[in-house]
């Protein structure tokens, strides 16, 4: 029964993103803009992003964190439309009927991050497009499952925050104090090696981390089997906490005044 209803939120948030193509030409003009533009801006490092050991181009060091900060953005920004069902009625109909409040939260976040990878993989195009290689274009679907594992986490967060936060403003607010500074303390522009110590220990806690390096190491051709394990086994921590957590806090918290 859990599964049925899952599914039918799941169906519903995708027809209603199907509907939003202004909102989907939007949530890809920045990460577009990032990669061609910075791409371009700071191709003049590139001796930096070599000597501590990668061969490519700044383009294609700098393309697996715009993937991944498409997920970040897409998924965090995803739990917007709880609000709106919070605000139009759509979520007192649901919590009337016989249907689970985690199926609920579930369902949204299994479509927000289904969303963001149909997102990373167009982007992934466009950097494909100005020049950007992979060896093996068979990586592309790993590629896409690690970027959904990594948006259920952040998807989690959104949801959890929709349905807690009392007014429109407290949740802008609270996504994008958490999005772009997660983005920032990782490797996802510039090498670990390259930031201050302080910051690169931070860094190490910090989820973005590992999928940005699982993904590049991905797209670049050399995985390595330990490290790619162990960046795998942390994002799914971070995707099963954050699902236990959103599915609690939504269960507790979605039922009171907006």
């Amino acid at each position: 029964m859990m599964i049925t209803d899952t599914y039918s939120i799941f169906w519903r948030e995708m027809k209603r993103y199907k509907k939003s193509r202004g909102g989907f030409i939007i949530r890809l003009i920045q990460p577009a803009v990032w990669i061609i533009v910075m791409g371009n801006i700071f191709s003049g490092t590139q001796p930096l992003i070599e000597s501590v050991g990668f061969d490519g181009s700044y383009i294609e060091f700098m393309t697996p964190g715009i993937i991944i900060l498409t997920a970040i953005f897409t998924s965090i920004f995803g739990g917007v439309n709880t609000l709106w069902d919070r605000r139009y009625g759509f979520m007192n109909m649901a919590l009337c009927s016989p249907i689970s409040r985690s199926s609920i939260a579930l369902g949204k976040m299994l479509a927000i991050s289904l969303i963001a990878a149909i997102q990373a993989t167009l982007i992934l195009g466009i950097a494909l497009a100005i020049g950007v290689t992979i060896p093996n274009l068979l990586m592309i679907g790993p590629i896409m499952a690690i970027v959904i594992l990594f948006s259920i986490g952040f998807s989690g967060i959104s949801v959890m925050f929709a349905a807690a936060a009392r007014s429109q403003e407290t949740f802008w607010g609270t996504v994008n104090f958490l999005g772009l500074p997660m983005f920032m303390i990782s490797p996802a522009l510039f090498p670990l090696a390259l930031m201050p110590d302080w910051l690169a220990t931070i860094a190490q806690f910090n989820p973005v981390t590992y999928a940005v390096v699982l993904v590049r190491s991905m797209m670049s051709g050399f995985v390595e089997s330990s490290s790619a394990a162990l960046s795998i086994v942390i994002l799914g921590g971070f995707a099963v906490a954050m699902t236990l957590l959103a599915s609690y806090v939504f269960t507790r918290e979605v039922n009171k005044p907006f």
